[in-house]
């Protein structure tokens, strides 16, 4: 820029610029992150200068502050990574931008080596979950999911981050609980002029069109806001039923003739019967028009002088996105070596039989269940930020952030199919409908501060972050049923049960169709044994998480063999405080209530009339019953919370010290240890709970207790345990590093995983129950990095590294089958086990970022970027899951890939930047490996999920110097995602054939809209 002169440029990659000026002589001020300032006086008109800028003497260790770096370019990103003690990888917001990511897991994408599952769940390197730390401006992100250790990453926007760094080697100074990785998200910092940003854009998914219509269901209606969905809380009138009439029915039976019949007794029922039918009621999904996808951002940022040399800078940001996508007529198929059909209601039953033409030396499999799949999605974020920074002078500065950010969802899915091979007379058709909406919220605020004591380089330091967050996940009226609908030649007959004086009797119905809501039973779990698993149902669930960290860096430089080295120490504190509260209510037609299969039979199959005034609430005598007469019957949901509900701790301290030396003029070296301690509780509510039949008997008085109670508490704790880190870096020039790295991390079990509750979860089929015994997981990791900056904003790079993991915590489905003998659905515990084995992970990453312009002039406003990961991950399988595989299959393998281990990733991008157009262009490619996403312990061989290439294309074009017309097509070849049953590395085949499980086609999503700059 020119000294007392409005206006300026940015140079490119390569440092280049031009700029236009009235009048001579004049200053012309050049500056660049890291560098001295450098001011030179223009006489005369010159075609072209070649600058020099000098670096400074401490480079970038005089900055005071990280947030006050300006490190939204790549040019910056790669800046900082260069200069790093450690391996490091990023993505800024302007390459965020020319991604068109909305969200932060979208951006990871992006990331060499990083993969992301159902747009939400990230992975580094193959390890996910808890092996992946999430912090945003240094401190630790709060989990909103009940069910897995996952962070949430998809709630935050995009649009209020200066850049995504992910750490892929730590020192001392990080957690050490990061097995595979942490992931940073830094917020806006506050720029050095004013800045005010507005965007808006809107489109649609292909799957939909302009004016179509997506799967959804009635009262699914979020509101602008979302918090329509909090509304379908159950109630305090709900809940209080529970102690009011703790046996339900029989319990009003009684307060009836306690209250001698009278019109008191009558009008309580009136109330109870309101309260039960107060409840939406739909179980089936319905088709409605889709809105127009929405996204909207803001950003305001300025520095100002106050109190003479003191300087405030404030940012302040928001974000709202809202979009509909669906799945039409997606491919489901269940394939089983077995055959017949089981549903638990006896109605509806044929002998399972293994065909005789599948042998240990024909191996085929059949199809067992095939559906058409309809589902649709609405999604809703928006979150806001804001930030303030106050520099007293170059010496002391605090900061304070605040980030807000809240998430509607409602998912409704309707599986249409029926049983290929029932060996029954007649058509079984099978129908499923789920009925989701989730409401998600996480509040983030905290305090940095940076002071320096003296004004010397060698002038100790101390940073501080101090931070609290909360989320919460409420999903209110998860609703799930699998209906069977049996249609006989000739009709059918069922029981039916006489009201009356023959009570004791049954009759025989004759009806066209036949029901059974399918339900089961879990082997090998309970004091005799078995459990009941009943997937269909209302559900409530409710997470809040409270999170309190603390973190305090003291740094001391010094001088040592000529050259400024660094001592520093400090603590970390992590507290955080959960509670999960659940609730699940029956329907009417369960297999393991008192009628049965009877309302079924009542509404003709309709789930809907189901779950309608119909058949919920008491039923009052009717006209011609004597008076006095008790209630004939009715149901009433059970209003007893689930035995799920827990309240948990999660506490860790840290200790560490660490050195960052320069050994030589260009060797590094940076490391230490840290000592860390775990201590992690829960105690399981016990008390008022609606208890499962099969694990309960009858006491004396009448009440229900547990035949096998279960110890509510569980407690895991560790002393101080020592984790080591070393990091090393040789610089061959200014823009070359070799960098290795060895680190030793842990990951913990989740609060859910150790808590002693069993669950089933309708969306994994299975009795998810904890396992107290669960210990930490313990990780060595190894990396080597050759990393070459041949111009700014460019890299090649390769780098290898390995793991070697120790009672690696594995979800493990456990099935105990009674073969061909079961007359009734089977279904799995699910449980995280410390497996005894060695887990192994190895692998290679390449990148490449470069300005085609250096190679061949014409092409100087094209930029490249690449990068890939090639991965093997192997352990062994369990006795249990090996057997399983070789009932069928003699040659199954022993070994296995990790779980969601992926063997390549590959992600690259091709930019069309013209400046003097205002033209930019990115196409973008990324394409993901197999992934082993479930363990099938019934002999079938596993699910494996098989690559699907994402192409995408962003445009934008400056109209003038503020207004921007931009877009993006994404998704732009909608191709099949598959889920297969296969071994791996086969292909995705079983022994020459292809067995899909699912396979749908997500649609293209495509945006088009505006961007106004005010300054």
């Amino acid at each position: 820029m020119f000294q007392s002169v409005s206006g300026g440029t940015n140079s490119d990659a390569n440092g280049n610029f031009s700029l236009s000026i009235s009048k001579i002589p004049a200053v012309l001020v050049l500056s660049y992150l890291g560098y001295q300032t450098k001011e030179i006086e223009i006489n005369d008109v010159k075609e072209n200068l070649v600058i020099g800028l000098s670096p400074l003497a401490t480079a970038l260790e005089e900055v005071t502050v990280q947030a006050r770096r300006k490190i939204n370019t790549e040019t910056a990103v790669l800046e900082e990574r260069k200069r790093a003690s450690i391996v490091q990888d990023a993505i800024s917001a302007e390459l965020i931008e020319r991604t068109a990511s909305i969200t932060t897991t979208q951006a990871l994408q992006r990331v060499t080596g990083v993969t992301v599952t159902d747009d939400k769940y990230v992975a580094i390197r193959g390890l996910g979950d808890r092996s992946v730390i999430g912090q945003l401006n240094g401190v630790r992100l709060a989990s909103s999911d009940p069910d897995r250790s996952a962070i949430p990453l998809d709630l935050v926007p995009t649009s209020l981050l200066d850049n995504i760094t992910v750490y892929k080697t730590v020192t001392p100074d990080k957690p050490a609980d990061a097995a595979s990785g942490i992931v940073e998200l830094k917020t806006k910092s506050v720029p050095e002029k004013m800045t005010f940003e507005l965007i808006a854009q809107t489109g649609l998914n292909s799957n939909i069109g302009l004016g179509g219509n997506y799967n959804s269901f009635w009262n699914s209606e979020m509101g602008l806001l979302g918090t329509r969905i909090n509304k379908k809380d159950l109630s305090s009138d709900f809940l209080n039923l529970a102690t009011q009439y703790p046996n339900g029915l029989s319990s009003i039976q009684d307060m009836i003739a306690n209250s001698n019949y009278s019109p008191s007794g009558y009008q309580e029922v009136n109330r109870v019967n309101t309260i039960m039918k107060g409840f939406d009621p739909v179980m089936t999904t319905r088709y409605r028009r889709a809105p127009m996808n929405q996204l909207y951002s803001a950003t305001f940022g300025n520095s100002y002088d106050v109190f003479g040399k003191h300087k405030l800078g404030i940012v302040v940001g928001g974000n709202y996105y809202r979009r509909t996508a669906d799945i039409y007529q997606g491919e489901l198929t269940q394939y089983s070596i077995y055959q017949g059909v089981v549903t638990g209601n006896a109605d509806i039953f044929s002998f399972r039989n293994i065909p005789n033409y599948i042998t240990p030396n024909s191996l085929f499999m059949g199809k067992y269940q095939t559906y058409r799949e309809n589902t649709g999605t609405e999604t809703l974020n928006y979150g806001t930020l804001v930030g303030v920074t106050y520099r007293f002078n170059p010496q002391h500065e605090v900061s304070m952030q605040y980030l807000g950010s809240w998430g509607g969802e409602s998912i409704a899915t309707n599986l249409n199919g029926r049983y290929e091979y029932s060996g029954l007379p007649g058509e079984v058709r099978s129908t499923i409908h789920s009925l989701k909406q989730t409401f998600r919220n996480l509040n983030t605020f905290n305090l940095q501060g940076e002071h320096k004591f003296l004004k010397n380089e060698l002038s100790p330091r101390l940073s501080y972050n101090v931070a609290t967050s909360k989320s919460t996940q409420n999903d209110p009226d998860f609703r799930f049923a699998s209906l069977v609908d049996y249609k006989p030649r000739g009709g059918g007959w069922y029981r039916r049960p006489i009201i009356g004086e023959q009570a004791h009797f049954d009759d025989y119905v004759y009806a066209e169709h036949l029901y059974a809501l399918t339900s089961g039973y879990v082997n090998g779990f309970g004091n005799y044994g078995i459990i009941q698993a009943e997937p269909n149902g209302r559900r409530w669930r409710n997470l809040n998480e409270d999170n309190f960290n603390a973190k305090a860096d003291l740094s001391f430089p010094f001088r040592l063999l000529g050259e400024k080295q660094l001592f520093k120490t400090g603590f970390n504190y992590l507290f955080r405080d959960r509670k999960f509260t659940e609730n699940q209510l029956f329907l009417p037609g369960s297999n393991f209530t008192g009628n049965k299969a009877i309302p079924l039979y009542d509404v003709q199959g309709n789930l809907d009339r189901l779950v309608s005034n119909e058949i919920v609430g008491v039923v009052l005598p009717k006209a011609g019953q004597g008076e006095g007469m008790m209630p004939v019957g009715g149901f009433l949901y059970n209003s007893q919370k689930s035995p799920n509900n827990y309240k948990g701790y999660f506490e860790t301290n840290a200790l560490y010290g660490m050195l960052d030396l320069k050994i030589a003029e260009r060797f590094r070296m940076a490391g230490g240890v840290r000592f860390e301690m775990t201590n992690i509780g829960s105690a399981v509510d016990t008390a008022n709970v609606f208890l499962d039949p099969a694990l309960t008997a009858t006491s004396p008085d009448g009440t229900r207790i547990p035949l096998d109670p279960i110890n509510p508490n569980s407690v895991y704790k560790t002393k101080y345990k020592p984790f080591y880190s070393v990091n090393a870096t040789y610089t061959l020039n200014d823009n070359m590093n070799f960098r290795g790295a060895f680190n030793t991390t842990l990951a913990r079990p989740e609060l859910r995983e150790i808590t002693n509750v069993f669950e089933f979860d309708a969306f994994q089929m299975g009795l998810v129950v904890g396992n107290p015994n669960l210990k930490n997981q313990y990780t060595q990791n190894a990396d080597f990095r050759w990393e070459w900056f041949p111009a700014k904003g460019e890299v090649i790079a390769v780098s290898a590294f390995g793991k070697r993991i120790e009672n690696q915590l594995v979800k493990v489905f456990n099935l105990k089958t009674q073969g061909l003998a079961a007359t009734y659905p089977e279904f799995p515990t699910i449980q995280f086990q410390n497996d005894g084995n060695i887990g192994k992970v190895w692998g290679l990453e390449f990148e490449v970022v470069k300005n085609l312009g250096t190679l061949y002039d014409p092409l100087k406003n094209l930029f490249l970027g690449t990068n890939l990961l090639l991965a093997q991950s192997e352990i062994k399988k369990s006795e249990e899951r090996y057997e399983a595989n070789r009932s069928l299959d003699r040659y199954t393998p022993k070994n296995s890939p990790l779980f969601e281990q992926a063997p390549y990733s590959i992600n690259a991008w091709l930019n069309y930047d013209n400046d003097k157009s205002g033209t930019d262009l990115t196409v973008t490619f990324n394409m993901v490996g197999e992934r082993l996403v479930q363990i099938n312990l019934t002999g079938e061989p596993d699910l494996y999920t098989q690559p699907v290439p994402y192409l995408d294309f962003v445009f934008s074009q400056k109209l003038n110097k503020r207004i921007l017309f931009k877009g993006y097509a994404k998704n732009i070849m909608n191709p099949a995602i598959k889920t297969v049953y296969a071994n791996p590395q086969t292909g995705g085949k079983w022994y020459g054939n292809e067995y899909i499980n699912r396979s749908y086609k997500r649609g293209a999503e495509i945006m088009i809209g505006f961007t106004y700059n005010l300054f």
